[in-house]
């Protein structure tokens, strides 16, 4: 390995125990994976707030306990439950007795308490070319793919060291030349543009990228010019947990991929493929339950954590109206959604419209099961994909305009779709 002199006194152990530990484990994974130098880091996004078992416990704990400080920004991702709430969903008083042990080792280290597995959504945003460490699928893919950062697919444990350490192997998509796109991906003539002002067709689309693409770095071409921050969060998060997608470039979009020619790196697309309006019809099939087809138990939104603009668009498509006595509606958000909506009055407004507001934990991680539920609807594709494996619920897909008319009726509403055939 080719050390600064730094990073040489940091393996001396001359700025602490931790450090030295830290970076050795990271040379190791340098030796791995062929890589002789590192590059410093300048953000980390701490994973390991999602409590897994004991041994993640033990982990986070132990390095908080060891006096390693944070070298770089860390913000910290959702943990499994809400912390003031934790007895409404459901939880053993041991777990949320590990999760604060796991919130105290975070902030001994001196990471900032984000709990979101959204922090894009709040005020630490790494800027365009920034090295970073992160291990959180959808953080992983919107860093990478919308703002331009760059970090690999980290294991959990290993972005905390990293960011211990300042510093990671410099390898993958740390590097320029990694990130150009080796295939591309079309939207086929059967797929009008009228449709994506339906939400959903961007986890759809998403779904059936990452399908295709697997953890390979490719360019999506024929994306609308009109979307949300939101629906490029939602793809992301969809893609990155129907394939293992990293980066994505969408042309005309991303910063990377302002044309063909930059997502390329002036090279042609060594394979191209096409999405058609038969994969969408399999996106929706993968991502719902389609033998519910009328009782609902609970609606749940924010997997990504919900956005404030989402909960007022929430609350406009609501207007007025009120969640089903039969129905439970959730909004789940991070820390600092959850502040601004109370400093702004929108929480009162969501309560007063039956919604149940969490923050802080994920939904895929409540005990909904536990609590006799059977059938949960969700706009999300990372929580279609993930939920019978994480919850052992089948879920039901919609947009978030049939969510919301599913809470309000009581019952699934779902409206006729070019891909519901």
């Amino acid at each position: 390995m080719k050390l600064t002199k730094y990073e040489q006194e940091m393996l001396e152990g001359k700025h602490g125990e931790m450090k030295r530990k830290a970076l050795e484990v990271l040379m190791g994974l340098a030796e791995h994976q062929g890589v002789e130098e590192f590059v410093e880091v300048t953000l980390c996004h701490s994973d390991n707030a999602v409590y897994m078992g004991e041994a993640q416990a033990a982990f986070v704990e132990m390095l908080g306990n060891s006096g390693a400080k944070m070298a770089v920004p860390t913000t910290t991702n959702a943990c499994s439950i809400d912390m003031e709430k934790w007895h409404e969903q459901g939880f053993e008083p041991k777990i949320m007795n590990a999760i604060k042990r796991m919130e105290s080792a975070h902030t001994c280290l001196g990471a900032i308490p984000t709990w979101t597995c959204a922090p894009y959504q709040s005020c630490y945003m790494p800027s365009f070319g920034q090295q970073i460490v992160s291990a959180e699928s959808n953080v992983i893919c919107y860093y990478n793919s919308i703002i331009g950062a760059r970090t690999n697919r980290y294991a959990g444990p290993l972005e905390l060291l990293g960011g211990i350490a300042g510093r990671v192997p410099y390898s993958g998509l740390h590097i320029k030349e990694n990130r150009y796109a080796e295939g591309l991906v079309k939207l086929g003539d059967d797929i009008k543009m009228e449709w994506f002002e339906d939400d959903s067709m961007f986890a759809l689309v998403a779904y059936a990228y990452g399908s295709i693409v697997g953890d390979k770095v490719w360019a999506l071409e024929g994306m609308p010019k009109k979307y949300r921050n939101e629906n490029l969060r939602d793809f992301c998060a969809t893609a990155a947990s129907s394939g293992g997608i990293a980066l994505v470039h969408l042309i005309g979009i991303t910063p990377e991929a302002q044309t063909m020619e930059m997502a390329f790196g002036g090279k042609e697309p060594k394979e191209v493929k096409t999405i058609t309006l038969e994969d969408l019809v399999k996106a929706e099939k993968q991502l719902t339950n389609n033998e519910v087809t009328h009782e609902i138990d609970i609606v749940t939104l924010g997997c990504p954590h919900f956005s404030y603009d989402d909960c007022r668009l929430v609350l406009e498509l609501f207007n007025g109206r009120r969640v089903h006595e039969n129905m439970e509606f959730w909004i789940t958000v991070g820390r600092d959604t959850a502040d601004r909506l109370h400093d702004t009055g929108l929480h009162e407004e969501l309560g007063r419209a039956g919604i149940k507001l969490y923050k802080e934990g994920c939904a895929l991680e409540f005990r909904a099961k536990k609590r006799g539920v059977e059938t949960m609807m969700s706009n999300s594709g990372k929580f279609g994909t993930y939920s019978f494996g994480l919850t052992g619920i089948q879920p039901v897909f919609g947009s978030l305009k049939e969510c919301i008319e599913t809470g309000i009726a009581g019952y699934l509403v779902k409206e006729a779709k070019p891909w519901r055939q």
